[in-house]
């Protein structure tokens, strides 16, 4: 079977891995705002950003909103059509992950692809709405075609680095481009190839500045001054604010991104142990210590260059994941022979023996606690016991006489499947059933008059108010409740008797008494994960 053949699979499996069973999953957290991006793009017209109250988000361009809208057009604005670009996106990484890896070896290629897919974090930006798949896309391309060019000795596929800064801007804004940009010079630097490095930096520079200039002339022609301002504290003055510590990503994503995070880490410092002042030594473009050094250059740019700003959030470096898997597979391919890898490897696979029972028992425990509790999400038992006891006995007894390196895979690919299983039958339904909105939705609009406005008191715009409109049905066009800060609680005094007010629970003690006198409580329940108080206001 060709490579490009397996990379096709690779593809295909990817892409059903990411979006099984989302038809069934309702919107929480932040993929409510995506969910209302689309909803808000079917009621009007399309412009360069996103809208949310009718008013334009301009954390994002909105192409990815477009596609999502496209999409949603097949079935609907539901969790699977939102994240079905994404999802496509994030299947071409995989792809491309097992195509660079594959130039070496093919087993370096799978290794590499499976170490992607258990990295926890990467499987749930894969399966939401996410613009950053997109970057990450557009990066790993990037450094695919700057690899095979040179070992291939065909130059003319660069000419394509242009084309795709250009998607990534339009995909996520500055940054889309900033990151691939940056990965282009951070390899052509580690090859020591100087000239090409400032050539590439330069030629995306320019690249950068054209998308920025026609950009920004377009938001103008849209919404004036204003609407550039806002674009400019959206992507350049929100970020650079403060936030999260420097080190964040050398911390926080060694559990989110494990098993391939820690794993790259380990890889580089052994390496930088042993090569140390020659870690970017001048070697052949076809050894596995130039792709090393490329793919050390890829991560670290990433990493680092996102650990400036000071908003931080862990699906910002996910283009930095099939660098880190990549590096990570050097531990089971071990082309240099090291005793260390070898003995990680070693207890690295006597853990993972006993993972299909573990994944297997902690589904088990997790619905007899569910049942127990007398929560009502459907947890299926009957074929992941069945798969995993199968699968888990013949890695212990029908292996051993299979090659090492084929039982090796084998070990590693049942792991990865058994954080998959375990995120799709317990984590989402769990958090599904945490975050869930849709039944105090439906209970409030059961309650409101016809004709009236919902009114949310203390009540962030871009929080639980998301919450409330992506599971507003039946829509009417750009639906904008109306918002009073807690301070100012007394304001509901002018409103019709009637009007629905919305609380946190947690705030009602802030109602003003000659306001309370005139509320009463019609309904609680859960936005999110926030406890929440409905009053319906009486007359005087």
């Amino acid at each position: 079977m060709s490579k490009r053949t397996i990379a096709v699979y690779i593809f295909l499996a990817s892409v059903a891995l990411f979006l099984a069973g989302l038809q069934n999953v309702e919107f929480v957290r932040i993929n409510c705002r995506f969910g209302l991006f689309v909803h808000e793009m079917a009621e009007g017209s399309i412009g360069p950003f996103p809208l949310l109250y009718g008013e334009a988000y301009c954390d994002y361009p909105s192409v990815h909103t477009y596609l999502m809208y496209l999409a949603s057009l097949l079935g609907g604005v539901t969790m699977l059509t939102a994240t079905l670009p994404s999802a496509l996106a994030a299947g071409g990484v995989m792809s491309l992950t097992y195509l660079i890896g594959a130039r070496m070896s093919n087993k370096f290629g799978l290794f590499a692809v499976i170490l992607l897919a258990a990295s926890y974090e990467f499987l749930e930006i894969a399966r939401a709405p996410s613009p950053d798949m997109f970057v990450a896309f557009v990066t790993i391309f990037s450094f695919y075609l700057m690899y095979t060019a040179e070992r291939d000795k065909k130059a003319i596929r660069l000419f394509i680095l242009p084309l795709l800064f250009v998607f990534g801007f339009a995909m996520r804004g500055p940054i889309g481009a900033v990151i691939p940009i940056g990965v282009v010079c951070g390899y052509y630097l580690s090859q020591r190839r100087w000239k090409t490095a400032v050539a590439g930096g330069v030629l995306g520079a320019l690249v950068l500045a054209c998308c920025l200039m026609l950009f920004i002339i377009i938001i103008y022609k849209e919404g004036g001054k204003e609407l550039v301002k806002s674009f400019q504290n959206a992507q350049v003055g929100n970020r650079m604010s403060s936030g999260k510590p420097v080190w964040f990503y050398f911390t926080n994503a060694m559990g989110s991104y494990s098993l391939t995070y820690p794993l790259c880490f380990l890889v580089v410092g052994t390496y930088a142990w042993i090569k140390r002042k020659k870690y970017f030594a001048k070697v052949p473009v076809d050894s596995y210590a130039a792709l090393r050094q490329g793919l050390t250059a890829w991560f670290f740019v990433i990493v680092l260059g996102m650990s400036i700003p000071g908003t931080k959030h862990l699906r910002y470096v996910v283009s930095a994941l099939p660098a880190a898997a990549l590096l990570a597979a050097f531990i089971f391919v071990n082309p240099d022979k090291l005793a260390i890898f070898k003995k990680v490897r070693a207890i690295f696979l006597k853990i993972c023996t006993f993972v299909p029972f573990t994944a297997l028992a902690i589904v088990i425990a997790g619905a007899i606690v569910l049942n127990s509790l007398d929560i009502k999400i459907p947890v299926p038992m009957f074929l992941p016991a069945i798969m995993f006891l199968v699968l888990g006995f013949a890695l212990i007894g029908g292996t051993r006489k299979i090659k090492d390196a084929d039982r090796i895979m084998f070990v590693v690919a049942l792991t990865a499947m058994s954080f998959f299983v375990i995120k799709i039958m317990l984590i989402e339904p769990l958090e599904t059933y945490s975050e869930s909105s849709y039944k105090l939705v439906k209970q409030i609009e059961d309650l409101r008059p016809a004709g009236t406005k919902l009114t949310f008191c203390g009540i962030d715009r871009d929080g639980e108010a998301l919450k409330y409109l992506v599971n507003l049905k039946p829509r009417s066009k750009y639906y904008v409740p109306n918002f009073i800060a807690l301070d100012n609680n007394e304001e509901l005094l002018n409103f019709e008797p009637g009007t629905l007010v919305i609380f946190k629970s947690s705030k009602t003690k802030f109602i003003k008494p000659e306001v309370k006198e005139r509320l009463k409580e019609v309904a609680k329940g859960d936005l999110g994960h926030r406890e929440c108080t409905v009053y319906k206001l009486d007359p005087k």
